[in-house]
């Protein structure tokens, strides 16, 4: 396979990258505190300002953007990371004009929330992880799933142990997410607020399972993080192991119009463009009410 292009570097933690259909690609940078917008060409431009560790990102209806926001903590060696600007772990609106508010549900189980990631679904409703107390991994509380509706409340929530972590919809209309501590990606029929019982679809042969997306095939690609790699799976069976090198830690990806598959590496700081030739899975948005809408 052809070596990756590198879209744009310096990057502080880059996550979460979400295709903004003009060719550019929206990443939070977790220890910028902040959204950017890459251009093709490289060029990187603040979008907003969220505070915190924000750890993923997606596009809202009215080209708005939306970010699980974690309070404020990424591993940084063998120890962690704590963000200047501590928030509690939220879900933020990112407007075109750069205006950040605050998506006001409470997540349900103890503080601290650590929101993850988030996707919208095929009916607007916005859903995102809740990976819990990850800072206390020998200890570490059951996360959640919840489900968000257009009015900002909680339709309903999953409870996930072990660190559920990225999220998105596949082609068979049922909500993927991974479990980074067992290296399981597993899938969940969803109505709104009604979650059923999860089916395990895969296991990592190594790392762990971080972001994840969905080619117009239905290809899975799981990025595996600490294991410097991105593992594709068709039919539930690994299909091919794309290593990205000692000291990437590939974090998340998305698919773009333009047939390559983006994905953050968080240690190197860059974004990085496989070009796959692949066809983009179908996008789902919604719009979600804010504390300063209300």
């Amino acid at each position: 396979m052809t070596a990756p292009r590198v879209v744009a570097g310096g990057l502080r933690f880059p996550e979460g990258p979400t295709w903004l259909g003009d060719g550019a690609v929206a990443v939070v940078e977790m220890k910028g505190e902040a959204i950017s917008r890459v251009a093709p060409d490289g060029t990187v431009t603040p979008l907003g300002d969220c505070g915190g560790g924000p750890n993923g990102s997606a596009l809202g209806a009215d080209g708005e953007l939306y970010v699980a926001n974690n309070g404020g903590l990424s591993a940084e060696g063998t120890g962690y990371w704590h963000a200047p600007r501590q928030l509690e772990g939220c879900v933020q609106r990112v407007d075109p004009g750069g205006t950040v508010t605050t998506v006001p549900p409470a997540f349900p189980g103890p503080a601290p929330h650590r929101p993850n990631d988030l996707c919208f679904g095929p009916d607007g409703t916005l859903y995102v992880t809740d990976s819990a107390d990850w800072e206390n991994l020998r200890g570490i509380s059951p996360g959640h799933v919840v489900a968000i509706g257009a009015d900002g409340g909680v339709l309903g929530s999953a409870e996930v142990p072990a660190m559920p972590n990225g999220v998105a919809f596949g082609p068979d209309g049922r909500l993927y997410l991974t479990q980074s501590l067992t290296r399981k990606v597993l899938a969940f029929e969803v109505s709104g607020g009604t979650f059923g019982e999860p089916e395990q679809i895969c296991k990592l042969p190594s790392g762990m399972p971080d972001g994840l997306c969905f080619d117009g095939e239905g290809r899975l690609y799981v990025c595996g993080s600490i294991g410097n790699a991105i593992f594709v799976y068709s039919g539930g069976e690994l299909a091919e192991t794309i290593e990205t090198g000692d000291g990437t830690q590939p974090t998340n990806c998305c698919a773009g119009d333009d047939g390559r598959l983006y994905v953050t590496y968080g240690l190197a700081g860059q974004l990085v463009a496989f070009d796959l030739g692949l066809t983009p899975a179908a996008s789902h948005t919604g719009s979600v009410t804010t504390r300063e809408d209300s």
